[in-house]
């Protein structure tokens, strides 16, 4: 096994009474596609804001590359690597698909012709080259995603940390966005951990899964063994779901 390019360890974080986190550790490996699944309220997004340093934790450690990157500042973390999207979509409202792109090439591009090159590269490789000079605020909600994850990408990540990117999209949209994900590990080789309540897809899509419950995670492994977990189906996905994706054949 290689080193983990992302450690968990006991990761923990509180507001007032409620501990949205509670003593969260994995790790994720080098290419890499890692789910991260569980009931709204799981605590999913706040684990990414304590990866991505929008909260500190209150307790435990974040290492990335083997450096213990924990409380570091979100423009920092996103130097050293990781990159995100938001579950409410952020583009910057005024400016093209391809200003927006290029904001993120120039974190590791100050030269604006080279920040300029790496953009269009990226916009290419996502499918936007199309749109590049819209404004971002008359695209649709599925360019709109596409738009933030092409602007995370062009700072250069190792690690892309997906926050529900298939949310209200059709399924041509959703199939689109699959594609995508496939092409940013294979041709980019960025690992990525996704946060997804489209079964659908993140069970084909990901290597291992990911559970959380009330801040807990009670579960991880392969798609298959997750499916088929007696927590994992009690917790999130149900007893009709779980036999509905085995006769589909989805894992």
């Amino acid at each position: 096994m290689p080193d983990p390019l992302l450690e968990v360890e006991g990761l923990s974080k509180r507001f007032g009474g409620l501990l949205a986190n509670q003593d969260v550790t994995f790790a994720i490996y080098p290419g890499e596609v890692v789910g991260l699944i569980g009931p709204n309220g799981a605590g999913k997004t706040t684990l990414f804001n304590c990866i991505t340093g929008f909260y500190r934790p209150d307790g435990g450690r974040v290492r990335f590359e083997g450096v213990d990157i924990t409380g570091w500042p979100p423009d920092k973390i996103c130097r050293a690597g990781i990159a995100r999207t938001f579950q409410v979509v952020r583009v910057f409202r005024g400016l093209t698909a391809f200003e927006n792109v290029m904001v993120g090439a120039l974190l590791r591009h100050p030269n604006p012709s080279r920040a300029a090159e790496v953009a269009r590269k990226i916009l290419d490789l996502t499918g936007l080259s199309a749109h590049a000079d819209e404004l971002v605020d008359g695209l649709p909600i599925a360019l709109k995603k596409r738009v933030e994850m092409a602007r995370s990408l062009a700072t250069g990540p190792k690690l892309l940390l997906l926050d529900e990117v298939m949310a209200g999209l059709n399924p041509r949209e959703r199939q689109a966005a699959v594609e995508l994900v496939r092409r940013v590990r294979s041709e980019l080789g960025v690992t990525v951990l996704m946060v997804e309540h489209v079964m659908e897809v993140v069970m084909p899509l990901s290597d291992r899964v990911i559970v959380l419950d009330f801040g807990v995670k009670i579960a991880e492994g392969r798609p298959q063994e997750i499916i088929n977990n007696p927590e994992v189906i009690k917790a999130y996905l149900g007893e009709r779901y779980a036999a509905r994706f085995g006769r589909l054949g989805g894992v």
